[in-house]
């Protein structure tokens, strides 16, 4: 028969034995640091300079000094020596440093995970857990963070049909809720109650298009705190808003379109055309509005409870300014030179011939305008004309001739000896427009 036990190596007591005191005490002592047993350390391999009587340490492969010798032993102080033991597989130390527990096995020593934690039915933190909410948390923060890149959150669904969101409350009663509810479009949902929800926005899974209410829902939806989309107010439209009735003071600011349909004061040429409209305060606006078929503008005002009329606006496509320096009203208008001719405005397509001095020809032109102004003549800087200026206009082969002179008085202005018109200096010519074809 041994003389100690199979499994903990305890001293027996021998028959007849003297002294029987001292192999009692020498099993009771490894009984001491086996029940119940914790250790400072694993791993260790330097002895502590001041151990305390019962503290155990769990050596590492190559302890030195007093331990030395006696690798992957369990080395307990008595008070005065060491005492080594040699662990078995199964056996099970509390490391008292940080409560973890850990296992003897055939690789060596091996942190246990608790086993309690693996497939819970439920875990509350500083708190209880139920069928539904199987984890709870009580606590001012909750923190997840990375082990060294990037971290995820994770809300897995079944189907398209269920929810995955996450829900804000105020005393339990839900406020906002952001996710995937019912669809796989994401959506952004509020409530004042709990019982009464909103859905401000939704982001379609298939195209990332927005919709709900806090996005505008028509052209001219101007209800405050909606995101505009493209076209609104005619902002990034290739198709302009047809406004109704351009007299309404309450058009919401913005870019429109005029057509027939179109009710209220337009300007001439209409009724095609663009409006821009400003709401400035309360009863007090701005419009103007541009033919679509041609560059003229008109502007007007809304004040004291009324339009203002239609201002035409002038700027260079229908103004010229002159060889003195005025600004004249333009319709086809051709600057006659002594050599060639330029064309200001818009492009008058003109013949230009020079006969010999002070007579020139204008072929392929209309006859001049007849309301208005037709010739400005240049002159010095007394006001005095620099030349005299006579006009002829054949109609059927379209072509205006004109000669300059000398400017003389003969019980008036008249015309002198011819001469050419001063370089650097010409004569405007303001043609009526072509009919129509």
């Amino acid at each position: 028969m041994s003389d100690q036990s199979a499994r903990l190596s305890l001293p027996y007591l021998a028959p007849s034995q003297a002294q029987k005191h001292v192999t009692h005490n020498e099993a009771l002592q490894i009984l001491d640091l086996l029940v119940q047993p914790t250790v400072q350390a694993f791993g260790a391999i330097t002895p502590p300079v001041s151990p305390l009587v019962g503290q155990v340490w769990a050596l590492g492969a190559a302890p030195t000094g007093d331990w030395a010798g006696q690798p992957e032993t369990l080395a307990a102080w008595n008070g005065d020596a060491w005492l080594f033991l040699t662990p078995q597989e199964g056996w099970q130390f509390l490391d008292i440093t940080d409560g973890s527990l850990w296992r003897f096995g055939t690789a060596g020593w091996a942190r246990l995970a608790p086993a309690e934690l693996v497939n819970l039915t439920g875990v509350g933190i500083n708190a209880g857990y139920d069928s539904t909410n199987r984890l709870s948390v009580s606590s001012a923060a909750t923190l997840l963070t990375h082990e060294g890149a990037g971290h995820q959150l994770k809300i897995n669904k079944s189907g398209a049909s269920d929810t995955a969101s996450l829900l804000f409350q105020t005393d339990w009663s839900g406020r906002a809720e952001m996710g995937t509810a019912g669809n796989d479009d994401f959506s952004i949902k509020v409530s004042p109650d709990g019982a009464s929800w909103t859905n401000a926005l939704s982001i379609a899974a298939d195209t990332g298009l927005l919709t709900g209410e806090a996005i505008t829902e028509t052209a001219t939806d101007a209800r405050a705190g909606r995101l505009l989309t493209v076209g609104n107010f005619g902002l990034g439209s290739v198709s302009l808003p047809i406004v109704a009735d351009v007299d309404a003071v309450a058009i919401p600011s913005g870019t429109y379109g005029t057509d027939g349909t179109t009710t209220g004061t337009v300007p001439a040429g209409g009724p095609d055309g663009i409006l821009h409209h400003t709401t400035l305060a309360a009863g007090t606006a701005t419009q103007r509005w541009q033919s679509a078929l041609s560059d003229t503008m008109y502007h007007r005002s809304y004040r004291s409870g009324a339009w203002t009329s239609w201002a035409k606006i002038y700027d260079a496509t229908n103004t010229t300014v002159d060889s003195n320096g005025f600004i004249k009203a333009a319709s086809p208008i051709l600057r006659l030179h002594n050599d060639h001719i330029e064309d200001p405005v818009e492009p008058v397509p003109a013949v230009f011939t020079r006969v010999g001095k002070g007579h020139y020809t204008l072929s392929g032109v209309q006859e001049l305008a007849d309301q208005g102004w037709q010739i400005e003549v240049p002159q010095d800087e007394n006001g005095n004309r620099l030349v005299f200026v006579q006009t002829s206009y054949d109609a059927q082969s379209q072509t205006l001739e004109v000669k300059t002179s000398t400017v003389v008085w003969k019980s008036g202005w008249a015309a002198g000896k011819p001469v050419d018109i001063p370089q650097g200096r010409w004569i405007d010519l303001r043609f009526a427009y072509a009919p129509a074809a």
